[in-house]
């Protein structure tokens, strides 16, 4: 619980609101996270976080802005510690990897926010997930004018094509972690490191 102030400043409210929602997804998860377990460690009443915010899911769409940043400084660095584009890209989708084992509170964030059910509008999340995207995208773009991807193949479709199946893929590892390491015996590294392989591969001239 952290101690209890009256009569703050807008900004600095949502900002005590957006600080207490991610320390108790961090030590809770978000299938657990509730309002409630946010009232209890602000020691405020339920109404004052939803003057601010509307729902839950505008609640964890704020916190999603720090995480989106954290991994958008994972792809920047992957990006400039290689000289090889194609083999940036790579090193970028192994980026996106070593952010969901750093981080994997945030990673199931992630999944979280991509049902079906989710609604937020907060404009924060909608800039930092579209400066994602364009970054992402502009680096294909530029792969493309310097020869190293295919012409046709139109590069927003491909981020999210990489995105979407990035995300799948290691859902799917962590969902399966057991049967893939103790019984057939694979490395859940080299799945990802093969696939990496594959996507780039398939988008390369």
């Amino acid at each position: 619980m952290i101690a209890k102030h009256k009569h703050l400043p807008k900004a600095t409210r949502e900002q005590q609101i957006v600080d207490a929602a991610d320390r108790v997804l961090l030590n809770v998860g978000v299938h657990d996270f509730t309002i409630d377990k946010m009232v209890t460690y602000l020691d405020v009443a339920k109404g004052t976080i939803y003057k601010y915010y509307k729902s839950k899911d505008d609640v964890l769409a704020e916190v999603s802005v720090k995480a989106l940043h954290v991994l958008l400084k994972y792809f920047t660095q992957a990006e400039k510690k290689e000289q090889d584009p194609l083999m940036a890209l790579r090193k970028m989708i192994m980026a996106f990897y070593r952010f969901y084992l750093e981080h994997p509170v945030y990673f199931e964030l992630f999944i979280y926010m991509e049902r079906p059910d989710f609604q937020s509008a907060i404009k924060s999340y909608l800039s930092v997930s579209s400066e994602i995207k364009n970054y992402f995208t502009a680096y294909l773009v530029r792969c493309q004018a310097d020869g190293l991807i295919k012409k046709e193949l139109d590069p927003t479709y491909c981020t999210y094509i990489i995105w979407g199946s990035c995300m799948g893929l290691m859902n799917f590892i962590e969902a399966k972690k057991v049967f893939i390491e103790d019984i057939v015996k694979l490395k859940r590294t080299g799945l990802l490191e093969t696939y990496s392989e594959i996507i780039v591969s398939g988008m390369s001239k």
